[in-house]
């Protein structure tokens, strides 16, 4: 018997001592079977944009799924709509009118067939521009059903749904854009992304210019007429408001969040497991402090708060594009300055910084790789990178024009493979599982949709084993995520109910109890 004992105090001590010598989470480490080395969890993603070649035909797709593979990469985000339009064929848009898309052919059904059912399986998930709505000046859409068409410059009142400058200019930066604060602008997105989930097999939504246009930073967007109007009437308010008026501010903000909300909630809804991720802004150099988040651009002058989206559980993995040229300062010391404060600041969920390879040569951009996937001194870490993209990966003279970059077979090889480019170190040298979202795996918590007609910035109280106060959304949406399960009651107050009304709602994890006021 002391023997056994003894044995097992000794096995317990080299338990002890191995795991003590275990590598850290960067480590290289082998596979129980001694097989094929694989690295720890880590997301590997390629943006897949529909301005350049891809994935438009059966052969493009093909090469795409080799080369992800030979490159170690897990995650695909494929372009399915630009602008108003889609590259899919099961849409509630037109297909698009884009020539290279071959006749008849579902890229994005293709794709998620051979990319689920190939070795190693990777991830699909459908990248919709959430905004733009078209991109010519000159002519409209072919199609009479195009957004544009029915709810562009010439559409009456509440029929416009643009997204306009504060002197009524609505054409920004080479597109027309939805304006978020216009209720049926926002229920025609959030519709967008949720019939993809509803139709495809996808892993996630990713969500692309889910924000205010930028101009030159001066927040002149987002006065189409039923926004402004709604502003004026939630405030009881008659004047135009100024750009910089800071209540004006943050009701546009409001907007953008409810808009991720919706849809956030909406996909949980339809497939737990679908992932909700977005393309955010890390403009300029990374926040020093707490208090630098509330001075960075997305905040201030495109309304993208998309921390706040962390933090609330209406996002799964932001992807912040950390689009710098590594050899201009200060740019490299901003991208450095991004991801630190992307490590620390996932609040539960994931953050990923995107990668501009396109700004980059391929050794610049390899090292950017490198740096962002590095473990912080404290030991925080990314969850992975995204490439942007898979049809521009490097720049080839030092001071070119995007139309100048190509495609860089180079840059894939050494993603995976020793080569000059990356110094004998590629940062993807052995497969890598996908991290796993825990909230998603074994879910603590559920979230609540509410949908109250007509009842535009209603005021909601939730109590139950927490309490919580919201409004609804111009669509008279109200929405909580990463709500303790147990009974809630739901009280809404608004001035054209002669009294409040009354709900009773189950919440339970991993779900999205939805409940309809009458």
């Amino acid at each position: 018997m002391r023997r056994h004992m003894l044995a097992t105090l000794i096995g317990l001590l080299l338990v002890n001592i191995l795991a003590a010598l275990a590598p850290r989470a960067g480590a290289q480490l082998l596979d129980p079977s001694g097989g094929t080395p694989t690295a720890p969890p880590e997301l590997r993603a390629l943006w897949v944009d529909a301005y350049h070649d891809g994935f438009k035909t059966p052969e493009q797709a093909d090469r795409l799924l080799a080369d992800a593979r030979r490159a170690n990469v897990n995650t695909l985000l494929v372009q399915v709509r630009r602008r108003g339009d889609a590259y899919h064929t099961t849409a509630i848009e037109p297909r698009t009118e884009d020539p290279a898309l071959a006749v008849g052919f579902d890229p994005l059904e293709y794709l998620i067939d051979r990319a689920h059912n190939g070795t190693p399986r990777l991830e699909v998930h459908a990248w919709m521009a959430a905004l733009p709505a078209w991109g010519s000046r000159e002519r409209p859409p072919r199609d009479p059903a195009h957004v544009f068409n029915l709810h562009g410059p010439n559409a009456p009142s509440r029929e416009d749904w643009l997204m306009r400058r504060d002197d009524g200019e609505s054409f920004a930066g080479g597109a027309y854009f939805l304006d978020p604060g216009h209720p049926d602008a926002a229920r025609h997105t959030a519709d967008v992304a949720l019939n993809l989930v509803r139709e495809y097999d996808v892993d996630g939504i990713h969500l692309d210019y889910i924000r205010y246009f930028e101009g030159s930073g001066d927040r002149r967007w987002g006065y189409n007429e039923t926004s402004v109007a709604r502003f004026n009437a939630r405030y009881g308010r008659t004047a135009q408001p100024a750009p910089d008026d800071p209540q004006w501010a943050q009701w546009r903000r409001d907007q953008v969040t409810s808009l991720v909300r919706r849809i956030y909630l909406g996909v949980v809804g339809l497939k737990p497991r679908v992932k909700v991720s977005a393309a955010v802004i890390p403009w300029g150099n990374g926040p020093q402090r707490e208090a630098d988040w509330v001075k960075t651009s997305a905040y201030t002058t495109v309304f993208q708060d998309w921390r706040s989206w962390l933090e609330e559980g209406i996002l799964d993995i932001a992807m912040p594009m950390n689009y710098y040229r590594e050899g201009q300062p200060p740019q490299s010391a901003w991208f450095d300055n991004w991801v630190a404060w992307q490590r620390d600041h996932a609040y539960g969920r994931q953050v990923a910084p995107g990668i501009g390879l396109y700004l980059n040569g391929p050794n610049e951009g390899l090292a950017q790789i490198q740096r962002a996937l590095a473990p912080a001194a404290n030991g925080s870490r990314t969850a992975g990178v995204v490439l942007f993209s898979y049809g521009l990966s490097n720049r080839t003279l030092a001071n070119a024009e995007p139309a100048d970059d190509v495609a860089n077979a180079d840059v894939w090889t050494a993603l995976a493979a020793p080569s000059p480019i990356n110094g004998g170190a590629p940062p993807f040298a052995v497969p890598a599982a996908i991290p796993l979202m825990a909230w998603k795996a074994a879910p603590e918590t559920g979230g609540i949709l509410l949908k109250a007609s007509n009842l535009d910035g209603a005021r909601v109280e939730a109590l139950g084993a927490v309490g919580y106060r919201g409004e609804t959304d111009g669509n008279g949406v109200y929405g909580l995520a990463a709500a303790p399960p147990g009974h809630y009651k739901l009280t809404i107050s608004h001035p054209a109910l002669p009294e409040p009304k009354v709900a009773q709602v189950e919440v339970r994890a991993g779900a999205v109890a939805e409940i309809e006021l009458r």
